[in-house]
């Protein structure tokens, strides 16, 4: 029934054209009204030059209806086709994406146990990400990624409302919580080439959920904002209880203040709490400071950026016995050297749950990006595991690179 009322509307069209120019050659006046402008009269001029080309070509064959559509459905030619389409609009195609990265890992271990660096070439991730608005009121993002380029999984999938009445925020779907500075940041993003040893013992690969979430910028004359989730709870580290009705509870706090015209700081807070496998109260809390100098003379060759880190868990369970509190922290600086190139260091303490000792890792890092899309980077860590364990030396080459429109970063 649309297609035989758009077919209507065109042969009233056609009809008034015709009407239109029989008129224009009669003198171009009509009983109806005054003579033409000379604006009207050249833009009748253009539709007969146009009505006179079309009526040149051959005619198109009719397209065969679809399968599914009316007996009585005539489907329109190709060329009316290409008429239709230009009524539609650009701006709902999505951003789509591929990032990619490739690992060379060395190591001084022989066996490492299972979540050590292997020894090896492989692919350390892929990601494919497709972002783009839905319509007028909604905005979707879906982050789909391979780790080892092999599992092949949704890391985020959301929707969220384009409005934002008051500063207030809403979206749903699968969430990177923004639990501290590590948690939110995609593989390809990290400032170095693994994650905190603090941020692996405490939510495993991260704190990944499924749930809602509300966030409030607050308008005071500063960067204020407060968000709070509902999450399923299902990270197997930190909550995973076996009662589908136990949920998870985040709340955070973050606060970014301009402290020079080239510096800023960013100082936030974390918490987040639910029942974990043993049906126990598990919390874990956080903060963390970011320092970022950037100078507008030298915005292209000269940064710099210190942050850093602390996270406290308490997750009461059987294999952790009288101590079930794991906390630590990590520290890194970098530092642009020129357009292309960049350091840093880390440094990382962490305090583990039960029995395990105390471990602290140092880390250096040197980058080259010949551009926005591509980076290598060499990564070297000297890990203590402690308790009397041998130290670990670690070496990694990675090759970054992005395909595609890419999203901007967070600050």
């Amino acid at each position: 029934m649309v297609r035989f009322g758009t077919l209507i509307v065109a042969g009233l069209f056609a009809a008034s054209s015709a009407a239109f120019a029989q008129e224009a050659a009669d003198g171009g006046v009509s009983d109806a009204g005054p003579p033409l402008s000379p604006d009207d009269a050249k833009l009748l001029q253009q539709i007969e030059a146009a009505q006179a080309a079309q009526g040149s070509q051959p005619k198109a064959a009719a397209a065969p209806a679809p399968t599914n559509a009316p007996s009585d459905a005539t489907a329109p030619a190709p060329a009316d086709k290409g008429k239709a389409s230009s009524f539609f609009s650009n701006i709902y195609n999505p951003a789509m994406s591929v990032n990619g990265l490739f690992l060379g890992t060395m190591s001084s271990q022989d066996k490492p146990p299972p979540g050590d660096a292997q020894s090896g070439i492989a692919i350390q991730e892929m990601e494919v990400q497709i972002l783009a608005n839905v319509d007028p009121y909604l905005s979707a993002n879906v982050v789909f990624s391979m780790p080892g380029g092999s599992t092949f999984g949704v890391e985020e999938g959301w929707l969220a409302l384009t409005a934002q009445p008051l500063g207030l925020g809403l979206r749903a779907g699968q969430l990177k919580v923004p639990f501290g500075r590590e948690n939110p940041v995609h593989t390809h993003a990290l400032p170095f080439v693994d994650r905190s040893l603090i941020g692996t013992a405490v939510f495993g690969d991260g704190l990944d959920e499924v749930g809602v979430e509300a966030t409030w910028l607050v308008p005071v004359s500063w960067y204020l904002l407060f968000t709070a989730e509902v999450l399923n709870g299902d990270n197997p580290v930190a909550f995973n209880s076996p009662n589908g009705r136990d949920l998870a509870y985040f709340g955070a706090l973050k606060n970014v203040v301009d402290l020079s015209d080239d510096t800023t700081a960013e100082l936030g807070a974390q918490y987040v709490a639910g029942e974990n496998g043993a049906q126990e109260l598990s919390q874990v809390a956080g903060a963390h400071l970011v320092l970022k100098w950037k100078p507008a003379a030298f915005a292209t060759t000269r940064s710099g950026s210190l942050t850093i880190e602390g996270m406290y868990s308490h997750v009461p369970s059987p294999e952790h016995g009288n101590s079930p509190d794991t906390w630590g922290l990590y520290s890194y600086g970098q530092w642009q050297l020129a357009q292309r190139w960049f350091i840093g260091g880390r440094y990382e303490y962490l305090h583990p749950a039960g029995d395990q000792p105390v471990g602290m890792r140092e880390s250096g890092i040197l980058a080259f990006a010949p551009s926005e899309f591509s980076a290598f980077r060499l990564q070297l860590n000297l890990h203590q595991p402690g308790g009397g364990l041998p130290q670990v030396f670690e070496a990694f080459l990675q090759a970054n690179f992005t395909l595609g429109a890419h999203p901007a970063h967070s600050y």
